[in-house]
């Protein structure tokens, strides 16, 4: 029993540090907010996982009781299990990478820590020790994020938006979130005023850290969750004290409510960092527009897929397969929808939303059928089914992330263990014999060991290389970097796929300094040619892996092999226009100016607001002598008033290089008049003239320049004598 009591305290510890993990940054990692915190639970996971392994074999009573939220967390496990083997990249889909630490790798240490916690919190006292280091925690979270709100701490993300020491204000705002509900809940349970004193302050400093991150989904969720706690509260509290009190806290949001939408226009709140945000939401605004073109990509993505999905972490490939040609302004590659319901519609098909959506189902069901059986009270129903509801709605904009899988599941895991606290506890020991339970033993820290080396010991060494060769590229220590990156990748799938194509970016950025021994440049293409070809292999869907092996073979001057790979990654992402316009560059090249031209029309019909598609199409009509086509263009664009005396300047000197003075002569003149104080537009326009054959134009614009400019007197008269002397101007 002495080693049962140890087990259990080790355990529990373990848990309370978890809990403080929102805290750590690792500078010398890679991705220092992400990957410090993920490795770190991880290897406590795995650790006490092991224990309570251990202790379950000693004492069946620390088994998990088990309800609908059980079974459901479970099946989503499950389910991203079956997606992984049957997903388009099984690969990225167990491993996931730095920048998420998710995939199934973690959401097996996360199913791992949430059977710890269901199995070691018994007692309502376990839970309440639980999520009162939750609040220590809490506390130095939201220390930091004050020394941030004063100026002495930076804020990471830049900007006004506090993000603490999770490195971004939406993650503050989600863990802040949970604890303003934890506050509440205690508040209203506690009996003592000094208990509720603290409570009440903790609960207006966690809120008041989410206003200030100005994250308006966690802010209208949090305003929305209180409003349904005190809406349910209300209705279910039998004591009239408790009612008013909900009632007035309902009268207080709705005036809220009224003042903001009648005073929005007001200084106040145009100025004010949340409020303006909150005041400017609009379906017609960028962002919403961006957001609905990517779920809206998504949904094509799940009727491809609408069973398992596509697969763990496997959105950018749905990103570049259903890419929305609208998006040309956003970010270039996403890997998330933003939005849970469709995140997980994507990463396990129908099976895994209702996975998902059964965990919260289940625990606002538990919730009504427990406080009508009497074994709740209107506390517990009230504020997690309002923390549900907030929590529910602002993941709807977000994604989940460490700090926020470690307290939802925790909350789960506490609603689970009101549904079944009243349960008739076994009081059983295991049947398994001493001498059984000591091989039993030795197998567990046997795979503990094998465990923490496969997916935590060298996933950090291969981190902390890429860092390094990161480091040494930057810091000229080319040979080293090489080293960096061939160990980095080397050591673990994870982080594999980024170490390569920031290696892939380093070699084709040295490929053509001369500065740098040529044995090291073409030893670094050659390497990272072959690493780029091996990820093409493993992600063969993946449009970005190919057009990282495009640019490489591009660098390494290897023109057909680039231009392959380039029309590869076109197939896979048909609708990018940054791809369109690298096939497009190669048809050129090819003198095939149909296809090419060809090309460009298409990135530009597929959403003729993208300016630069527009520019790219004109820029290839007048390199390719297509005069008409575009003068016809060039002409849209002026009379539209959507060009610039630059951009004609540029088109100009493209027909200069193709020796079609007509044209250039031209777009010069219209240059000039959109910006007639510009000389050297009118010098432009003169050593056109020269080049075509006409040296008295080119002497009379030049004579308008100096009448225009004095300053251009001397050395347009230079000009001038070199011409009349039959020789070219310099």
């Amino acid at each position: 029993m002495q080693l049962n009591r140890f087990l259990t305290v080790a355990i529990k510890t373990g848990t309370y540090i978890i809990l403080f993990l929102p805290l750590v940054v690792f500078q010398g990692m890679y991705f220092p907010f992400i990957t410090g915190k993920n490795f770190i639970f991880r290897i406590i996971v795995e650790i006490i996982f092991a224990f309570w392994v251990v202790l379950v074999l000693r004492d069946k009573n620390y088994l998990p009781k088990r309800s609908w939220i059980f079974y459901f967390v479970l099946a989503s496990v499950a389910v991203l299990a079956l997606a992984t083997v049957f997903g388009v990249d099984a690969s990225r889909s167990f491993w996931s990478n730095f920048e998420r630490m998710e995939g199934l790798l973690g959401h097996l240490h996360l199913l791992m820590y949430f059977l710890i916690l269901v199995g070691v919190n018994r007692t309502e006292k376990d839970w309440w020790r639980f999520f009162h280091v939750s609040f220590i925690a809490s506390l130095a979270v939201g220390g930091y994020a004050l020394f941030q709100l004063a100026g002495i701490n930076e804020i990471h993300q830049g900007g006004a938006r506090i993000d603490a020491t999770l490195g971004n204000a939406t993650y503050l705002a989600v863990y802040m979130f949970f604890h303003v509900f934890l506050a509440l809940y205690y508040f209203l349970k506690s009996q003592k005023n000094t208990w509720r004193v603290f409570y009440a302050i903790l609960f207006l400093f966690d809120a008041f850290l989410v206003y200030q991150t100005a994250t308006r989904g966690a802010v209208l969720g949090l305003f929305g969750g209180l409003f349904l706690s005190a809406l349910i509260f209300s209705f279910s509290s039998g004591d009239k004290k408790w009612r008013n009190f909900s009632y007035g806290a309902i009268a207080l949001m709705v005036a809220l409510g009224f003042i903001f939408y009648f005073a929005k226009d007001t200084k106040f709140i145009k100025e004010s960092p949340t409020l303006a945000r909150v005041r400017n939401i609009s379906v017609a605004s960028d962002d919403a527009q961006a957001r609905f073109h990517i779920w809206s990509m998504s949904f094509k993505a799940f009727k491809e897929r609408p069973i398992l999905g596509w697969g763990p972490e496997n959105f950018s490939v749905v990103f570049a397969k259903y890419f929305d040609p609208r998006l040309w302004s956003r970010e270039p590659w996403f890997d998330r929808a933003h939005n849970a319901v469709l995140d997980w519609l994507i990463q396990g098909g129908v099976l895994g939303l209702i996975a998902y959506l059964g965990i919260f189902a289940s625990s606002v069901w538990l919730l009504f059928k427990r406080f009508f059986a009497g074994k709740i009270s209107n506390i517990e129903l009230s504020v997690f089914s309002g923390f549900l509801a907030g929590y529910f709605f602002q993941n709807l904009f977000v994604f989940d992330q460490m700090a926020s899988y470690i307290l939802i599941l925790a909350f789960f895991a506490y609603i689970n263990f009101l549904s079944v606290k009243d349960d008739k506890e076994t009081n059983q020991s295991i049947n398994v014999s001493e001498g059984a339970q000591y091989v039993w033993s030795s197998a567990i820290f046997i795979a503990l060991f094998i465990s923490l080396y496969i997916f935590s010991i060298k996933p950090i060494l291969a981190n902390t290389s890429l860092l390094s060769a990161l480091s040494s590229a930057n810091s000229g220590n080319f040979q080293r970097a090489q080293d960096e990156f061939k160990r980095s990748i080397n050591l673990s799938p994870l982080g594999r796929r980024e170490a390569r194509e920031q290696y892939s970016y380093f070699a084709s950025l040295i490929a053509s300094n001369q500065e740098i021994p040529e044995a090291i440049r073409k030893s670094n293409l050659e390497d990272a040619i072959k690493e780029a070809t091996l990820q093409a292999e493993d992600s063969p869907q993946d449009a970005r892996t190919v057009l990282f092996l495009g640019s490489l073979y591009e660098a390494a001057g290897k023109g057909p092999e680039a231009f392959e790979a380039f029309k590869k990654a076109l197939e896979l992402s048909p609708k990018k226009q940054q791809i369109i316009f690298l096939v497009a560059q190669y048809y050129l090249q090819q003198q095939n100016f149909d296809k090419a031209i060809e090309l460009a029309q298409m990135a530009v019909d597929l959403d003729p607001t993208y300016f630069d598609a527009v520019k790219n199409l004109i820029s290839l009509e007048v390199y390719a002598g297509k005069n008409d086509m575009a003068r016809e263009a060039i002409k849209s664009r002026i009379d539209s008033g959507s060009t610039s005396s630059e951009e004609l300047k540029n088109w100009a000197s493209i027909a200069v290089g193709r020796k079609n003075f007509a044209l250039a002569e031209e777009l010069y003149v219209a240059a000039i008049k959109l910006a007639p104080n510009d000389i050297q537009l009118v010098v432009n326009l003169a050593a056109t003239y020269y080049e075509s054959g006409k040296p008295n134009l080119a002497i009379a614009e030049l004579r308008k320049a100096i009448v225009q400019d004095p300053k251009f007197k001397d050395q347009g008269e230079a000009f001038i004598r070199e011409i009349m002397s039959g020789r070219k101007p310099r």
